[in-house]
């Protein structure tokens, strides 16, 4: 969706990509103070007095537990295997692997 906004750093332009929509205004390429500015606005964190800006992620932190796998050979003997250690074969590694260098 385009924006029919003139502040500075919003799109008047239409942005497509198909399978998505915008669900307001659409910014980019905005300097440090004003992508700052909006995060604070938006509670998506703090800037600490020193400078850096802290993110808030939570709830959503770290990884899943359930997408850890290992590949299942002798040298894996004495892992606990369950929810959390995920065995995979080495021909199905072999496969991730390849289609993640091509």
């Amino acid at each position: 969706m385009a924006s029919s906004s003139s502040s500075a750093g919003m799109s008047r332009h239409q942005i497509v990509v198909p399978g998505l929509e915008a669900s307001g205004t659409v910014h980019w390429n905005l300097d440090p103070e004003a992508l700052y500015d909006a995060a604070i606005k938006r509670q998506e964190g703090v800037a600490l007095a020193t400078g850096p800006f802290v993110a808030i992620t939570t709830p959503h932190t770290g990884r899943s537990p359930k997408d850890k796998f290992v590949v299942q050979d002798t040298a894996s003997d004495d892992i606990w295997w369950g929810a959390v250690n995920q065995p995979m074969s080495q021909e199905h590694f072999d496969r991730l692997d390849a289609d993640v260098r091509a």
